[in-house]
């Protein structure tokens, strides 16, 4: 009941968002802006995210190196959560199905270590590309409060973990510090590796959907700013970050390059990873026998 909940308000929010954002702009003009985009650059970004769901598979495989599971089934996990977590997102997360899937090959101990270690490894290359590019390219940004949350959030992260890592006296955070510290350096810096190469492409699929539109943007500000985007769109306060995402993609670009066109940019880029998604429905359909996995 708890998660119809929490669904219903999540929806709620999305709603309201997405209403308050239209009485804003000019919704004829997000339509119209919708309709330029080249089928083409459409796929491409599709496929780019395909292909970062394929590296995010091998990340996930370093940290099962122990267990005999191949690559392919984990990509087919990948999709599925994928799918879960974009066509049928707030009662399921695709973690979740990822977990349930995965629990009775590894053990569930295993399976959500892996699926947390991939997506905190995830989250830490993100902030430091977003970081990075900040400090190289600060003379180059528009002078707004607002860029300050970009190495605020870095920080935040490291600070947050020399935290959880140095107070080793508090059971939970003692746990959590050796169930941290039981990966090799060498899978953390692979998966890191990984992760930065993830955050590439998917900058990348963003920025190739803004050019589909004829947006003139630095791929560098793109960069800066959307691992930021991406951070906050994670909250769990709207439904696949429907609304939230927009408002952060006008906050950041509206003012340059309008809002009505960075709504439509916003979108695109969140349907082009619905579309590919799809995939993994058709794939859960195909391999649903998973969820009876025997250990081999």
């Amino acid at each position: 009941m708890k998660q119809y909940i929490s669904f219903l308000i999540r929806f709620t929010v999305t709603v309201l968002l997405i209403l308050y954002l239209f009485k804003k702009i000019d919704f004829s003009h997000v339509l119209n802006s919708l309709t330029l985009i080249n089928p083409v650059v459409f796929l491409i970004t599709s496929s780019l995210y395909i292909l970062s769901s394929f590296i995010s598979a091998l990340r996930w495989r370093i940290f099962l190196d122990f267990q005999d599971i191949k690559t392919s089934k984990l990509f087919s996990l990948y999709l599925i959560g994928a799918f879960f977590n974009s066509v049928l997102p707030g009662i399921i997360g695709g973690d979740i199905v990822k977990i349930f899937m995965l629990r009775e090959k590894t053990g569930l101990k295993r399976a959500l270590a892996s699926v947390f270690m991939e997506r905190y490894i995830g989250l830490a290359a993100l902030l430091s590309i977003g970081f990075i590019l900040f400090c190289l390219f600060y003379t180059k940004l528009p002078k707004h409060m607002l860029i300050w949350s970009v190495p605020a959030c870095f920080l935040g992260f490291i600070i947050g973990n020399i935290f959880l890592l140095s107070f080793g006296k508090i059971r939970i955070l003692k746990e959590w510090r050796n169930f941290v510290l039981s990966f090799s350096k060498k899978q953390i810096i692979k998966a890191f590796f990984f992760s930065v190469i993830i955050q590439l492409i998917v900058i990348t699929s963003s920025y190739i959907i803004f050019v589909g539109l004829n947006l003139s943007i630095s791929f560098f500000e793109l960069a800066i700013f959307m691992p930021i985007i991406i951070l906050i769109s994670m909250l769990p306060i709207s439904v696949s970050g429907i609304g939230v995402r927009e408002w952060c993609f006008v906050l950041f670009f509206g003012n340059s390059l309008g809002a009505a066109n960075v709504v439509a940019a916003s979108f695109l880029w969140f349907l082009s990873q619905v579309f590919a998604s799809l995939l993994g429905g058709v794939e859960y359909l195909r391999v649903k026998n998973l969820l009876n996995i025997k250990k081999e």
